[in-house]
């Protein structure tokens, strides 16, 4: 053809070539999506199902042992206010819990607190107190085994104080509100077994340990090292 008194240019395609490769290209797409449909046409649901993707069930109930270390705030006594001293201590944990789906999982746990020497205005003691709790758990995700998780916990407390050194003190007890909050991660180390690395602040408030100490409240920055069996 002619281009601007330039000169003949040919042309590398010619519309004959263009329409014979285009319908060679249909009629072999046709023929390989005939195929395709007959060798679907010849599985039963069977084979189908044989050759879907496995999705492994989620395991549900799970017991865990937990094990930490308390850095206790000091505490609040009506009649005393703050005391000025208190020492950390340790924490041991028992608990079971339900995955409820792949994000949400809750557990029922048990904690005692091992003996921590208090001092007031004047008298001075040791301090226990076990938690009970029950607790929900939002999990975030899974990378490399690692599943990181936030949580929530309300229940109860019973705080003890013994071997107050004061004349006719005695020694208090009794039951206040308990809350928590929660942060880790759960690190898999074996198909049943996960490893559980967290934080958790836990408040108790108005334990009502009577007698000179009245109510009793105190918070606590725990960190915590556990281990969790699941069941299949």
């Amino acid at each position: 053809m002619r281009v601007g008194g330039m000169g003949t240019v040919r042309s590398g395609l010619r519309p004959g070539r263009v329409l014979v490769a285009a319908l060679g290209f249909a009629l072999l797409a046709g023929a390989g999506a005939a195929r395709a449909a007959d060798s679907i046409d010849d599985l039963d649901a069977d084979d189908l199902l044989a050759r879907a993707p496995e999705i492994e069930d989620a395991r549900a109930w799970y017991l865990r042992g937990d094990i930490g270390y308390v850095f206790n705030e000091a505490p609040d006594v009506a009649g005393f206010g703050p005391a000025p001293r208190i020492d950390d201590a340790g924490v041991f944990g028992i608990g079971v819990g339900v995955r409820l789906s792949d994000l949400v999982r809750v557990d029922l746990t048990a904690d005692y607190r091992s003996p921590a020497d208090i001092s007031f205005r004047g008298l001075s003691g040791e301090v226990r107190a076990t938690a009970l709790l029950a607790n929900a758990y939002l999990d975030l995700g899974t990378w490399h085994g690692v599943t990181p998780y936030v949580g929530a916990g309300l229940g109860a407390s019973h705080v003890s104080i013994s071997d107050i050194g004061f004349t006719g003190a005695g020694d208090a007890q009794g039951w206040g509100f308990a809350w928590a909050v929660m942060a880790g991660a759960a690190v898999t180390l074996a198909p049943n077994w996960q490893l559980d690395i967290g934080y958790r602040y836990l408040g108790v408030e108005s334990a009502a340990v009577g007698g000179l100490l009245s109510d009793f409240s105190q918070s606590a920055h725990e960190l915590r090292l556990g281990v969790r069996y699941l069941f299949d």
